[in-house]
């Protein structure tokens, strides 16, 4: 009698169990670093995922987060609202509404629980204690936007987008003075 390799004997009780596993939309994913641990859990039904946010007093603690909100926990997030897990930065969580192609950017400051940023964006990044990201802050036109006949040829729409910075040391926010055209849908 022929024996299978250790590896494809392992590999097909991970195939056979995997089938049997829950749905990735009722377990939570965590993410934490040393200050909160967010915990996340998709929708079973519609776009985006609910956010059970804890403050750490041991950062150990946020390594075995489960969606199972306390009267302590902030819970972001509600059914109809769209929202995906962006990052977690210090006390900055970075979310994205969006079920298309054009989408906001949110940021919540979980130490004071409140949202500080809720505008269009479809781009940001996250780099040396900064957040930056293109904000839409209007439609462009032919005047405004050197793409805008290209953008008109290909079906999309055009928007102006300004180039804006969340500090997230001190919470203060620039608009760069940058500006451009994106194309839209």
């Amino acid at each position: 009698m022929r024996r299978l390799p250790l590896v494809s004997g392992l590999a097909v009780l991970l195939a056979a169990a995997s089938l049997t596993a829950p749905a990735a939309a009722s377990s939570a994913k965590c993410h934490a670093n040393k200050y909160f641990a967010v915990a996340e859990k998709e929708y079973d039904e519609g776009a985006g995922a609910q956010f059970a946010v804890r403050a750490l007093t041991d950062p150990k603690t946020g390594r075995n987060c489960r969606f199972t909100p306390s009267k302590k926990d902030f819970v972001i997030g509600r059914p109809g609202d769209p929202l995906w897990f962006g990052a977690l930065d210090g006390k900055w969580l970075i979310l994205t509404r969006s079920t298309g192609p054009q989408g906001d950017l949110v940021v919540y400051d979980l130490a004071s629980r409140k949202a500080v940023l809720d505008v269009p964006s479809d781009s940001y990044e996250v780099k040396k204690g900064e957040l930056s990201f293109w904000q839409r802050t209007g439609e462009a036109t032919a005047a405004t936007c050197p793409e805008f006949a290209e953008h008109q040829a290909n079906g999309l729409g055009s928007a102006i987008t300004q180039l804006k910075v969340l500090d997230l040391h001190s919470g203060k926010l620039t608009d760069k003075g940058q500006q451009r055209c994106e194309a839209t849908q």
